[in-house]
């Protein structure tokens, strides 16, 4: 009985003993999942620390120099490259590379930044120094490294220091085509010319730009005026070649020029553009107009004659002619011997509303367009009175950019229908396309008239101020002018002036029309102490034309050729017999 009673309390005690046990054991567990977790924590407390410091350090303080490194990553992405009319390349891309800096994590500045000066002593020590010493998380160093100093970068092994994959805008044919072209900065961003213009679409097409540009012909443009500036002593100039029935530019140069490569090591004035964003009194180029509005207003015909035997006052001004024929003249000699005293007897005639009407209707108080964002606008008279209408009429007092110069001449001799002025190539479709647009746009002056213009420039080549221009069968045709510098408050008449051709070919079917502009020429002994633009803008588009004509495909006309020198103006015209060839020693004045 004793032993029964003792069975049941050693039984539960045993129990009790496994219940503890049981419990101790899930004590020491929980104990160590605490502790397991508690660890766990720590490590990922201390992982999220490290995570918030590199966010910080590379993103949160360096934000905007990440967003700039980014910004510059997507800005030297490849541009599209531009070619001529025939495929030449005119800019494209080399792959290059770049340094940059993280100076956050620099360990010496000043010891990195002795180094890096040893290969890169363009930029300079201090310059090195105090961007690796600055608070920035992202500095460039240099741009556009050349594969050597790449590889001597590299091999320095600097932390904190990296190479970055690049591109440079590059221009093969250096400053042939400066002006058009423009040129780019360092990250590939179009700052002038066509490269500004286009710059979006250069950056998203993959697609070349073919511009209407030949690069024969810019070479041929560019190495006369280039030769023309030196012997006349120009301070500069600059010249255009453009299809006259489509508008697009062959050529187009201006002096001083840039090198695009490295477009801020030459004077900043050499960027200007003087075809389109400079603005010149035309001289005697306007009597073209004048003599069409003549002739289209009704106010006078081919025979019309005008007393030129006496000069002109204007207020304390007197207009003359430079070695004039003192006589009657009629409208045909006038333009010949390119009279200003006979110019301003024309307008007289017509009058100060016919006068503006038409040059309205020219397009000469309108600003010239272009695929290019450096354009000048007119500086047109805020009063225009008798004085005003009397000076215009021989080109001076109003002022317009050579671009628009071109492309209004162009339209009246190019039977009334005025091209719009383009640097885009044009296949065969679009060529018809754009002369069957500009023709439904309507014609500025009748066919009739324009013919009459183009004969009057074809007879001042053969017998008139325009001689020097006269190739043999080319049938040039066109006009010089000379207009005198505003200097102080009057006109600095006998020094400093511009002179001026503008001419096409061939005359019985104009294809082509060029300018050429002397800014300041110099006589010389070969121009016998003259400094016209019969001398010498005349004798540079000669040379030009007898280069280019074979390029272009211009077919010799051969009867033309036999009859260089008849001397006279076309038959038909009454007073031939007044009309002779100017001598080699005159040339017009305005």
């Amino acid at each position: 009985m004793k032993h029964f009673i003792k069975r049941p309390f050693l039984s539960v005690a045993k129990h009790l003993s496994l219940w503890h046990q049981v419990v101790h054991q899930r004590s020491l567990l929980e104990m160590a999942r605490q502790r397991v977790f508690i660890a766990g924590s720590l490590v990922a407390v201390a992982y999220l620390l490290i995570c918030g410091r590199l966010v910080d350090v590379m993103v949160l303080r360096s934000s905007k120099n990440v967003s700039h490194a980014v910004s510059e990553q997507i800005a030297t992405l490849p541009r599209a490259d531009i070619v001529d009319r025939n495929g030449e390349i005119l800019a494209t891309h080399l792959v290059t590379a770049s340094i940059y800096a993280n100076p956050k994590v620099i360990l010496n500045a000043k010891e990195a930044a002795e180094k890096l000066a040893k290969v890169l002593p363009e930029v300079g020590f201090e310059v090195l120094y105090q961007r690796l010493s600055s608070a920035k998380g992202f500095v460039w160093l240099a741009r556009h490294l050349p594969p050597k100093l790449q590889q001597a970068i590299n091999q320095m092994g600097i932390p904190g220091v990296y190479l970055h994959k690049d591109h440079r805008r590059v221009y093969p044919y250096g400053r042939l085509a400066s002006h058009a072209l423009g040129y780019c900065g360092v990250d590939n961003n179009g700052l002038a010319g066509v490269e500004k213009f286009f710059d979006s679409q250069l950056l998203k097409s993959p697609e070349p730009l073919k511009l209407s540009l030949d690069i024969r012909v810019q070479h041929i443009v560019h190495d006369e005026m280039t030769k023309g500036i030196s012997e006349f002593s120009a301070v500069g100039g600059n010249a255009m070649v453009m299809d006259i029935q489509t508008g697009e530019l062959i050529a187009m140069v201006s002096f001083p020029g840039f090198d695009p490569n490295q477009p801020a090591q030459g004077p900043q004035e050499a960027t200007f553009n003087r075809n389109t964003l400079g603005v010149y009194e035309p001289g005697s180029t306007f009597k073209i107009l004048n003599t069409a509005i003549a002739l289209e207003s009704g106010s006078a015909t081919l025979n019309s004659r005008y007393d030129a035997s006496r000069p002109i006052s204007i207020g304390r001004f007197t207009i003359t002619d430079f070695r004039g024929l003192n006589r009657v003249v009629t409208l045909a000699e006038a333009f010949v011997h390119s009279s200003n005293i006979a110019a301003i007897k024309i307008s007289q005639e017509f009058g100060i509303a016919t006068q503006k009407a038409y040059l309205k209707k020219f397009g000469v108080f309108n600003t010239a367009s272009l695929e290019i964002p450096e354009i000048g606008h007119p500086l047109i008279p805020t009063t225009w009175k008798e004085p005003t209408s009397m000076t215009v009429s021989y080109g001076y007092g109003i002022s317009v950019t050579p671009l628009r110069l071109i492309t209004t001449i162009g339209g009246v001799i190019n039977s009334g229908v005025l091209p719009q002025a383009t640097l885009l190539h044009k296949n065969d479709k679009a060529r018809e396309a754009t002369i069957r647009a500009n023709k439904e746009k309507g014609q500025i002056i009748s066919e009739k008239t324009s013919g009459i213009i183009r004969d009057l420039m074809r007879t001042a080549v053969k017998i008139g101020t325009s001689k020097k221009a006269n190739i043999p069968g080319y049938d040039v045709m066109g006009k010089t002018g000379t207009a005198y510098k505003i200097q102080g408050k009057g006109y600095a008449t006998g020094k400093a002036r511009t002179t001026f051709f503008i001419g096409s070919f061939p005359h019985s079917s104009p294809r082509y029309i060029m300018l050429i502009m002397l800014d300041d020429p110099k006589p010389t002994k070969s121009t016998y102490g003259f400094a016209t633009g019969g001398w010498n803008s005349t004798l540079i588009a000669g040379k030009i034309i007898e280069r280019m004509g074979p390029i272009l495909g211009v077919h010799v006309n051969a009867s033309d050729a036999e009859n260089e020198d008849g001397g006279q103006l076309p038959k038909g015209w009454v007073n031939v017999s007044h009309i002779t060839p100017m001598r080699e020693s005159v040339d017009e004045s305005r």
